[in-house]
């Protein structure tokens, strides 16, 4: 069942990703007023996944949060809907946007965490279940893509009615899931836990890396939220839209099954430094190369490189560095910091960049945010291939 629900929660983004910017576009709203809307969900996630899992972790109940949001996300986007409806102002819409990105985006964080309990940690069952949340993005791009081809006059109506059918879905299944068996967390004593924690994030080569992933993130601001909207500009059809960002997700899950033998043969650091370098190539590439499908395919297949490669060496890291009591709270930290603050951000200088610019000087904009980051490898790249450098559990042994 842990299949269904993530392949439920991932349709909800196959909608939301490709086709939610140009479904604001459509209710009257300018190019930066949609990077602002765009940036408040993201925004979000920097508190939301914090918030749910103080809550899990003092329950040590998952159900009741899930489902909690899970309700509240349905709710909120009920409400979004409505706005649409009474032609509401911009601020309704931020202040929506933002409180449904509260409850829907840190579902996922905790869907994690459901399935590992439910696998009792495997990771190879993990994966396997893991990959239908990717199937299920494809199917809902590709085919909702399909679907506005042929009823391209009810566009605004056939998006937000799947988003809404897939929220409902989600909150069904998790009504029917019953609660899994808990693991007894290890008390840690916070004066002994926080000052370490602090201490070893302060370091200028982790502030280094997180810095580099803050604008990894950004650099995919005009992506996300212009991208569907440059294609539909040139011609391009909503079921050509849908296959160009699955094939995206495609690339990237193709990168996870490989990556294994890279890691084995390259440092973490080389790595990273191609994922850069070929993803100030794919901005370029979209920037300048629009006009041929050709070009935008091999873009796309770019995709594995400046998300998958930069998300998987970016988690190994933070793996390494914190462990045991401190792991949860370090990827917490690099998740909010990164995908929620790095996203936020990139989105709002994307609708600046979009309206002030144009497209081609957005996408070579973000190209250059790309090497910036680049130069920010500089100072990290000694801590991405060294050893783990700090072991929770020997400043912790007292408070354990």
């Amino acid at each position: 069942m842990m299949r269904t629900v993530l392949f439920v929660y991932f349709l909800g983004f196959g909608v939301f990703l490709p086709f939610f910017s140009p479904y604001l576009l459509a209710q009257g709203f300018n190019a930066q007023q949609v990077g602002a809307l765009l940036a408040a969900v993201m925004f979000a996630k920097i508190f939301g996944p914090l918030l749910l899992g103080w809550w899990v972790d003092h329950s040590n109940r998952l159900m009741p949060a899930l489902r909690s949001t899970a309700l509240f996300s349905l709710i909120l986007f009920s409400a979004i809907i409505g706005l649409t409806l009474i032609s509401a102002p911009f601020i309704w819409w931020l202040v929506a946007l933002l409180l449904f990105g509260l409850v829907w985006q840190p579902i996922l964080s905790q869907l994690d965490v459901l399935t590992l309990r439910l696998v009792a940690d495997d990771s190879h069952a993990y994966s396997a279940i893991r990959a239908w949340g990717s199937i299920g993005f494809i199917v809902a791009s590709v085919g909702l893509g399909w679907v506005l081809n042929g009823f391209i006059e009810y566009k605004t109506a056939l998006i937000s009615g799947f988003m809404w059918l897939f929220l409902l879905g989600l909150l069904i299944l998790l009504l029917l899931m019953p609660e899994p068996k808990a693991t007894q967390a290890p008390s840690v004593r916070s004066a002994q836990f926080w000052p370490a924690f602090w201490r070893h994030l302060r370091r200028p080569p982790m502030l280094g890396f997180l810095s580099m992933q803050f604008l990894v993130n950004v650099a995919h601001g005009v992506y996300y939220a212009f991208f569907s909207i440059y294609l539909d500009s040139k011609g391009y059809s909503a079921g050509v839209i849908g296959l160009l960002w699955a094939l995206g997700v495609v690339a990237e899950i193709v990168l996870f099954f490989v990556l294994p033998r890279f890691l084995a043969r390259f440092a973490l650091s080389t790595l990273f430094l191609l994922a850069i370098g070929l993803m100030a190539l794919r901005w370029v590439m979209i920037g300048t190369l629009i006009d041929s499908l050709f070009w935008l395919l091999l873009a796309q297949l770019l995709h594995a490189a400046s998300f998958g490669l930069t998300h998987a060496v970016g988690i190994t890291v933070m793996h390494q560095q914190f462990s045991g009591p401190m792991q949860a709270r370090g990827q917490a930290i690099f998740s909010g910091l990164s995908y929620g603050g790095g996203a936020a951000v990139g989105l709002l200088l994307a609708g600046f960049l979009w309206a002030h610019v144009g497209a081609t000087g957005a996408f070579l904009s973000m190209a250059f945010v790309s090497v910036l980051a680049g130069v920010m490898w500089f100072t990290c790249r000694r801590l991405m291939d060294d050893a783990p450098t700090f072991a929770a559990g020997e400043v912790l042994t007292d408070g354990v």
